[in-house]
C-alpha cells in the first residue's frame, strides 16, 4: 500500500502519543485489530457513507470500539479520523504505524513464499540467516504458492530475491527462445 503524506502525518502523531505513554506496541495492535474488523465487514461502507448522519456513524463507531475494549488513546484517534472523514486513510496509517514501530524496535519485515509450508526448523534457520544479513530482528511471514514448484521467493527491505524453480524455468525458456 502506498502511504500518502496525510496518512504519515496522522501516523506520526499517533505514534508519538503512544510512545509518550509507553504503549506503542499495544496501540499498534489495537489499530490493526480495529482495521481488521473495519475492512472485512460492511462497517467500512457505513462509517464512510455521508448519507448517514455523523452522529449515527459516531454511535456505531463507539459501539465497535467498546466491543473491542480499545485503549482511550486508540478510541480518541479513531473518533478523530471519523470526525475529519479520514477513515479511508486507515490502511495507509496501519502500514505506516507498523513500519515506524519496527524501526523503533529494530525489526524488519520479510516475506517468504515457497511451494509448500516450510518446516519449523527450516523457517527458524531462514529467519536467523536474515537476522545475520540485516542485523535486525526479522518478523518473517510465510506464504505458499504451489506454482513455484520448489525453491523460495524472499522479500526483504523492498528487494525481492527469487530462487524459485518456476523463475529458473522461465529464464531457461527465454534463453532458448533467444538462441543461447
Amino acid at each position: 500500500m502506498i502511504e500518502g503524506s496525510l496518512s504519515r502525518r496522522y501516523t506520526k502523531a499517533l505514534f508519538q502519543l503512544a510512545r509518550d505513554a509507553g504503549q506503542e506496541e499495544k496501540i499498534g495492535q489495537e489499530v490493526e485489530q480495529f482495521y481488521a474488523a473495519y475492512s472485512q465487514t460492511a462497517l467500512q461502507q457505513v462509517l464512510n457513507n455521508p448519507a448517514f448522519a455523523l452522529e449515527a456513524r459516531k454511535k456505531i463507531l463507539t459501539q465497535v470500539i467498546e466491543s473491542q475494549q480499545l485503549n482511550p488513546l486508540t478510541r480518541h484517534f479513531l473518533s478523530l479520523l471519523l470526525d475529519r472523514d479520514r477513515l479511508p486513510y486507515l490502511p495507509g496509517i496501519v502500514s505506516c504505524y507498523r513500519r515506524l514501530l519496527n524501526e523503533v524496535k529494530g525489526r524488519i519485515e520479510a516475506k517468504v513464499v515457497s511451494a509448500s509450508v516450510l518446516e519449523p526448523e527450516r523457517f527458524a534457520q531462514l529467519r536467523d540467516r536474515l537476522h545475520g544479513i540485516s542485523g535486525k530482528d526479522v518478523v518473517l511471514q510465510q506464504e505458499t504458492d504451489a506454482r513455484l514448484l520448489g525453491g523460495l521467493q524472499l522479500e526483504l527491505e523492498g528487494k525481492i530475491y527469487d530462487g524459485s524453480i518456476l523463475t529458473q524455468l522461465e529464464n531457461m525458456k527465454q534463453r532458448i527462445a533467444r538462441g543461447y
